[in-house]
């Protein structure tokens, strides 16, 4: 069965990460995917650091969050890729060590959800998206089409492997809540459109 997908003002996600946003600090010099922060072997920030902004002109407007953490492992056929979902990385599961690889994955349906800004190299440090409407305005990489399982219907979601990866989806989409032991990551506002 072919997946979904909803537009980027269609859906915001919630953050699920331990922590606030920093209210001392604002945008990185050069923006969120600068090269001094971002896809770096050292860390720039401390892990867990939250930067909150307000999205107006591209997309919906509303706050975001961008968290600073570690992409700990990725698909070698799906590499990482803007808008790709990442989740906690289960072989040394700490809250901000991400991956968007259903191998090393903690699990479906029980993690939070973070979106990937750009392509990354594995084991390099750099900001994801974590809550809020899509952060269009700071990172335009990330407006478009996002993927999700084809039951997905306006009202809470969680994560699942999508029933066809590719190296745009990703291998991680969203997908409807229909248990109450599955974690909330987000909310729909519409429902999926064929992809």
């Amino acid at each position: 069965m072919a997946d979904g997908t909803l537009d980027s003002e269609l859906f915001y996600l919630l953050d699920r990460l331990p922590g606030y946003p920093n209210p001392l600090l604002t945008t990185p010099v050069g923006g969120f995917t600068a090269t001094a922060c971002h896809n770096v072997a050292t860390a720039a920030y401390p892990i867990g650091t939250k930067i909150q902004v307000y999205n107006v002109t591209a997309g919906a407007a509303g706050y975001s969050t961008f968290v600073y953490g570690k992409l700990a492992a990725q698909d070698a056929t799906n590499i990482l890729a803007p808008r790709h979902f990442c989740t906690t990385f289960a072989t040394t599961p700490v809250p901000f060590e991400f991956t968007n690889e259903v191998a090393t994955y903690i699990g479906a349906a029980v993690s939070p959800a973070v979106v990937a800004l750009s392509a990354m190299t594995t084991a390099r440090y750099g900001w994801f998206w974590c809550a809020g409407v899509c952060p269009e305005d700071y990172v335009a990489a990330l407006g478009g089409n996002y993927y999700a399982m084809t039951d997905t219907a306006i009202g809470p979601v969680t994560l699942a492997q999508l029933s066809t990866p590719g190296t745009t989806a990703g291998e991680i989409g969203l997908d409807l809540v229909d248990a109450d032991t599955e974690l909330v990551v987000g909310v729909a506002l519409a429902a999926d459109t064929a992809a």
